[in-house]
């Protein structure tokens, strides 16, 4: 299949990544947007040589799915300085990593807004131009000839290149072989919305004010309140959450991205990049004691390169389990799934000139009910996604245990966890645990996933279906009201049972 084939069967194949424009010999392919506002390959048959390199660069075209063994190591991480901090997005971690590079010699490639607030990819050359590509831009970034450039800079410097999944997937296709001197760093991506919606937005506000700065992760109230910041010529402001902001609420309910975002292909584990980098959302339950008020990154390290640059850069940082980390950063592993109205929203668009009335429309239509259907879809997803990442990791396992314990607490399922980790090789482990509604809970350690069991019929079948093979039973067995039960399923199960104490 070709370019030109694949968009025509399933344009949300297409990314908009622009490697084919970039490979492109004869300059014969331009990003040209659609109705929706989103940038598409259009190739002039004119110019064309037919020679093929689009077809072969592309991302969506050569995909191949991975299968890992492992999961990546994952920190959270905040930069040790306090000003660079403050103004960064979530811990600081773009500038903790660009400093490696400029204190080379080298540059960075990220995303940054041009004179009109368009957000386009350029470059930095050091520290004070890096300021134009920090802070989060929840808008799809126009490429241009950024790869051919970073190809070009790679044969005198280092790089590091900075984008969504689908952007470093198309830098690594188009560069055709890993270079030591380039960094590739992607951002945990909840989806890139219209660029034409963003136009329309910021134009909008710009008919009566000269915009100066704008913010779409302030934190004037601390980090995690997502709230943008636009500050004006005239000396005025403009300050909101994103989710009561109208371009922020129609990004977050799915209403405004790219039809690729909704199958995106470079989730985990089929990035490309060296790093993964993110907030580090819910860090106060797992990591308490890394939450910082001024904000903290999640970092998912994926090759050795990356490894380097993170133990190089200057962080307070802690390892955390994945499944921790991933948990509230959902987006990693799973895509985003639109809002049932998206469709309409787009066709009221292509059918009305002014697009501020109708985004304004659908901010103000209530949708509780729409947003509750969206998050439970979108949480069966991740919940699938994340499955089927961990199903040829169990199979590595030569055995499976069940752990019976009572222990309730956080730090003592810590200590039990590190414990077994330790003393059993080769081996996935269960904790079961008695809930206060009558039902057993078992936990997957390596997952964190839970499963609530009803019944001994329940477990029996959970053992069966998991390939438990032995039990590890605390004592004395504390399970409340349930005792009874675990003891008569431990008597009839057929598995060896083995008893163990705390001291």
């Amino acid at each position: 299949m070709k370019i030109e084939e694949m968009i025509a069967a399933n344009r949300a194949d297409c990314s908009g990544c622009e490697a084919c424009a970039n490979i492109c010999p004869k300059n014969a392919i331009t990003m040209t947007r659609d109705a929706e506002g989103f940038a598409y390959p259009k190739i002039d048959s004119e110019l064309c040589i037919k020679c093929g390199r689009c077809d072969a660069t592309c991302p969506a075209l050569n995909f191949t799915k991975k299968t890992i063994t492992e999961l990546p190591p994952v920190f959270v991480a905040t930069y040790q300085n306090d000003k660079i901090l403050r103004h960064s997005s979530s811990g600081g971690m773009f500038t903790a990593l660009s400093e490696i590079v400029f204190n080379n010699g080298g540059v960075v490639f990220g995303a940054s807004y041009d004179k009109n607030w368009h957000v386009c990819h350029t470059v930095a050359k050091n520290l004070d131009e890096l300021e134009n590509l920090r802070g989060s831009k929840y808008v799809q970034s126009q490429i241009g000839d950024v790869y051919r450039r970073v190809k070009e800079t790679l044969k005198s410097t280092s790089v590091l290149f900075s984008g969504v999944p689908c952007q470093c997937a198309g830098l690594k296709h188009f560069l055709g072989k890993d270079y030591d001197n380039l960094l590739t760093v992607e951002i945990l991506c909840h989806g890139v919305p219209s660029p034409a919606i963003w136009e329309s937005y910021i134009g909008e506000l710009s008919y009566a004010h000269e915009v100066t700065r704008v913010n779409f992760r302030s934190k004037r109230e601390g980090w995690g309140t997502s709230r943008i910041d636009i500050n004006f010529a005239d000396k005025g402001h403009f300050t909101n959450t994103n989710v009561n902001h109208l371009y922020g609420r129609l990004f977050l309910r799915g209403l405004s991205e790219r039809p690729s975002c909704q199958i995106c292909k470079f989730k985990f584990p089929n990035g490309q990049s060296d790093l993964s980098l993110g907030d580090a959302w819910g860090v106060k339950d797992f990591a308490p004691e890394m939450y910082d008020k001024r904000g903290v990154s999640v970092v998912f390290v994926h090759t050795a390169k990356g490894k380097d640059f993170f133990e190089r850069a200057n962080l307070n940082a802690k390892q955390v389990k994945f499944a921790d980390a991933v948990k509230k950063n959902s987006r990693f592993i799973a895509p985003t799934l639109s809002d049932q109205r998206r469709e309409k929203f787009f066709a009221e668009l292509a059918e009305n000139p002014d697009w501020f009335s109708v985004m304004r429309q659908y901010y103000i239509q209530g949708d509780e009910e729409i947003r509750k259907i969206r998050n439970k879809n979108n949480g069966a997803l991740f919940k699938k996604m994340f499955q089927e990442i961990l199903s040829p990791m169990r199979k590595q396992f030569s055995q499976n245990a069940l752990i019976v314990s009572s222990v309730r607490d956080k730090s003592g399922q810590e200590f039990l966890a590190t414990f077994f980790e330790q003393n059993l090789e080769n081996c996935g482990f269960y904790f079961l645990q008695p809930r206060d509604n009558g039902k057993f809970l078992c936990t997957e350690n390596f997952s964190g996933f839970k499963f609530e069991l009803k019944d001994n019929d329940a477990l029996s079948g959970f053992v069966k279906k998991y390939n438990i093979t032995g039990i590890f039973v605390e004592k004395p067995l504390d399970f409340g009201e349930l005792s009874p039960l675990i003891i008569e399923w431990l008597k009839t199960c057929g598995l060896p049972v083995q008893l163990f104490a705390q001291k």
